[in-house]
């Protein structure tokens, strides 16, 4: 009774924590449709839904046919473009269109190398989404590529016994079969789109997230800050719900028991050569360039860089990442907990909502946290509403589904049957899921804790809006600099980011590729 009572004092706590910043938008949102004063609200969605519907098309475009040909055809370095392909998740939108200002724009660097280069404005949506499609295009692929593999080969080696055309294949099974990863996938990469502050920003486009963002930290107008963050979890909703709609009924299944080993397609000359320039594309835009030219920047500038700045960023953006970590961790660890030992689907439903943290701009998460915190009467001060403890707090809600889905990933491989013998001979589910169940999925914990770190090192919107003052991390550090038209000097940071994010990106590709390569020997 005690170990249940417990536990629902504890659910009640983690659901005021986590839920709570999310409820105020809703219900302060509601309550400022009448007294909202911001004459630009319509303008701000108008350019939300403009660089969504680009992005959109830009990745269906990268993504899909990227997927087929790294996956069912063969070509000279093809395991290298696989791993290239998802590198791309490495480098943040907002260090890709610095990159390609410094570059393109007027007085920029390609000046050096062609003379009669007068530069171009690439600051406008349409510049705006490509570089957010070359940066998100993974998401798309990856899921995309993962349901040609579990779904669509066999299916395809059946086609070809009857004369069907590689075109006939990809369109008439692989994009039909395809379908739930590739709206899976695309509904992510809005998602993120959606929370992008800092190409916004910096290219002066006028989106929703731009909106919140000036309406809290330039002209205080908080009413219309709550009305742009609802019409942001609408359509939030909308793109979960479309994601679903899409997916609908569409279930294929492949025998667990029966697996075919299929046959890549072998490719022309020509052919080759096409496919060789397309995989191309988005890892040198998306990836290599960025990289590059930032190690350019670096070694160009190096004298100049201001390393005080560098590790003061660096030191608190790993203190600020460990401790987001360790706290995404305690709280999956916990919730983890409570969900298996009951049967309560109200926790089901729970865990859900606390997974869509993730989905949920970083300025919304960050104007509810604000507002949580000064209704706390101990806390009402405007000191601490923009103390660490509110940039920690709001980080976790956005982060915490990456160590939640981990620890779920990790717990799925531990059968029930544990549980059970485990109760049989009198152990406490305490005991059980604590000392017997935990230390078996340490690397699930550990590659969550992982994962939240380094989303952390990269996450802008929120640690601009609630950091303590003089508190700079690795990405609002860059971003001044690079506001301050000073990017060069910044590149160090920029350029740590890249590394760190590739780091995480490349082991968890490594992961996925040992998982399909045990599929494969079934």
């Amino acid at each position: 009774m005690n170990n249940s009572y417990f536990k629902l004092v504890l659910f009640f706590f983690i659901s005021i924590l986590l839920l709570s910043p999310i409820m105020i938008i809703i219900i302060n949102g509601l309550s400022s449709i009448s007294s909202a004063q911001n004459l630009y609200t319509s303008r701000y969605i108008l350019g939300s839904s403009k660089i969504v519907l680009l992005v959109s098309i830009f990745i269906l475009m990268i993504s899909v046919p990227l997927a087929w040909f790294n996956t069912m055809t063969d070509y000279p370095g093809r395991k290298i473009i696989q791993i290239l392909s998802i590198l791309p998740l490495g480098v943040p939108a907002y260090i890709s269109a610095y990159t390609y200002a410094e570059l393109l724009e007027p007085g920029g660097y390609l000046k050096y190398f062609f003379i009669s280069y007068d530069g171009i404005s690439i600051r406008n949506s349409f510049f705006g989404s490509l570089i957010l499609s070359f940066a998100l295009f993974p998401y798309v692929y990856v899921l995309t590529r993962i349901a040609i593999i579990n779904f669509s080969a066999r299916y395809i080696e059946a086609a070809k016994t009857m004369g069907k055309s590689s075109y006939e294949c990809f369109i008439k099974i692989c994009i039909p079969m395809a379908i739930p990863g590739i709206a899976a996938g695309l509904a992510l990469a809005l998602m993120e789109t959606l929370n992008d502050y800092g190409v916004a920003d910096f290219f002066g486009l006028q989106t929703l997230t731009v909106g919140v963002f000036h309406n809290i930290s330039i002209i205080n107008d908080i009413p219309s800050a709550y009305l742009l963050s609802l019409v942001i979890l609408l359509i939030m909703v909308a793109l979960y719900v479309i994601e679903l709609k899409m997916r609908g009924d569409k279930k294929f299944h492949n025998s667990s028991y029966e697996y075919i080993q299929w046959s890549r397609y072998q490719l022309g000359f020509s052919k080759t050569i096409f496919v060789l320039l397309f995989v191309s594309i988005p890892i040198i835009f998306g990836y290599l360039i960025p990289l590059l030219f930032t190690l350019f920047l670096l070694i160009q500038n190096f004298y100049q860089i201001n390393f005080d700045n560098y590790f003061s960023a660096l030191t608190n953006s790993l203190i600020l990442g460990v401790i987001v970590g360790l706290g995404c961790v305690c709280f999956s660890i916990l919730i983890n907990y409570i969900s298996r030992f009951s049967k309560s689907k109200l926790l089901s439903i729970y865990k859900k909502i606390i997974n869509m943290g993730y989905a949920l701009p970083g300025v919304v998460v960050a104007l509810g946290v604000l507002v949580l915190i000064n209704k706390i009467p101990i806390f009402n001060t405007v000191i601490f509403s923009i103390s660490l403890f509110g940039l920690i707090i709001a980080l976790i809600i956005r982060l915490i589904s990456i160590s939640n889905n981990s620890l779920e990933s990790g717990l799925d491989k531990i059968t029930k049957s544990i549980d059970d013998a485990s109760r049989m001979i009198g152990r406490r589910p305490s005991t059980t899921y604590f000392r017997i169940i935990l230390p078996q999925i340490k690397l699930s914990i550990l590659a969550g804790f992982f994962l939240v770190l380094v989303d952390t090192m990269k996450e802008l919107p929120i640690t601009l809006l609630l950091r303590p003052f003089n508190f700079n991390t690795l990405a609002t550090s860059l971003y001044e600099y690079s506001s301050d038209e000073l990017f060069e000097l910044g590149s160090l940071h920029a350029f740590t980011i890249i590394i760190f994010l590739s780091i995480a990106i490349y082991f968890f590709d490594s992961f996925l590729e040992k998982k399909i390569v045990l599929k494969d020997k079934k």
